[in-house]
Formats: structure tokens, C-alpha cells, sequence
């Protein structure tokens, strides 16, 4: 068990004795007494807090995953868009047609907008496949540029960024959807 299981198991331990001794001084008083209703309220009120708390506990749970998952993304992208820079300069400095930046461009303004992406609990590990997959899509495109392999690749190279594109585009209507039924 990590250090954050812990923590909550010991919030959640500490509210559960709150509201057991909430629920012992209700117990103490007969209904038709007036310190009744007021423990009674304070039992509600313990009760709540308990309830708010374990609402929170899945994220709170996810939250480290998730934070290395922003890591990953972050960094993933970041090192592709430098990578994609790269590529452009080689054009001009290996003296290739001007046409290569045709390709180039595009994957360095998308690896660039894929470093302003926001990594939320929900979708963590979709954005992380993403960022994981953004490197492959990127090595297609350097080994099709230094004309390495064949140009016909840019197709794959195509449908590896419509994957990548996939994966990290926010879902959040067809989560709305899914959680109305």
C-alpha cells in the first residue's frame, strides 16, 4: 500500500469514528428530547462530510497515475515538436526541395499543440498511449524525410497521426452521453 492509500484509508478511518460518535450521542437522547435534534444534526452533518469525502477518493487514488501521465505527455511531445524542428532546418541545411516541408510542417505544428494538452483523470492513460504513439509517428516521418524508406510510407505516417489524433482528442460529449443513460 502507497503512502496516498494510506492517507486516505486514515482520513476515512478518522471520519467512520466521527460518525460512530455522532451516532453514539444520538443513541444517549430520546426522539422527543431537544439535544436530540441538535446531535441529530450534528450526525447529519459528520455524516455529509464522510459521504464528500468518499466521492473524492477514486480521483485521489488516480491522481499519481495521473501525474506521470502528464510527464509522459509533456515530455513525449515536447521532444517531438524539437525533433520536428529539426527536421525542418535539415531540409535547408541538406539542401532538400522545399516541397519535404509540405510534411514537416504540419507534424511540427501538431507535435506543438500536442504540448498545450491537458491531462485530466479520466482520460489519462488515452493521452499517454497518445504521447507513446506520437514517437512512432514521428520516426515514420524522419525515416520518410532523410528518405529512408519509401515515400508511399507517408500513408501510414497519415494514419498514425489520425490514431494518435484519436486518442487524445477530448471525449468528454460521448462521456456526457454514456453517463446519461
Amino acid at each position: 500500500m502507497d503512502s496516498t492509500e494510506r492517507q486516505i484509508e486514515g482520513q476515512l478511518a478518522q471520519l467512520q469514528q466521527r460518525v460512530g460518535a455522532r451516532h453514539a450521542e444520538v443513541l444517549k437522547y430520546d426522539v422527543d428530547d431537544d439535544q436530540f435534534a441538535v446531535e441529530y444534526a450534528r450526525l447529519v452533518n459528520v455524516t455529509s462530510e464522510l459521504v464528500e469525502f468518499e466521492e473524492t477518493i477514486p480521483g485521489r487514488l488516480a491522481e499519481p497515475e495521473r501525474r506521470r501521465s502528464e510527464r509522459i505527455v509533456t515530455w513525449s511531445w515536447r521532444s517531438q515538436a524539437a525533433v520536428g524542428a529539426v527536421l525542418i532546418a535539415l531540409v535547408f541545411v541538406l539542401d532538400r526541395s522545399a516541397w519535404w516541408l509540405v510534411l514537416l510542417i504540419p507534424h511540427f505544428v501538431g507535435t506543438v499543440a500536442g504540448c498545450f494538452q491537458k491531462v485530466d483523470a479520466e482520460q489519462h492513460s488515452d493521452h499517454r498511449f497518445g504521447a507513446i504513439a506520437v514517437h512512432v509517428v514521428a520516426l515514420l516521418i524522419a525515416l520518410i524525410s532523410l528518405s529512408v524508406i519509401s515515400r508511399w510510407s507517408i500513408i501510414a505516417a497519415a494514419l498514425g497521426w489520425m490514431l494518435v489524433a484519436g486518442s487524445v482528442t477530448d471525449s468528454t460529449e460521448a462521456g456526457g452521453k454514456g453517463a446519461q443513460r
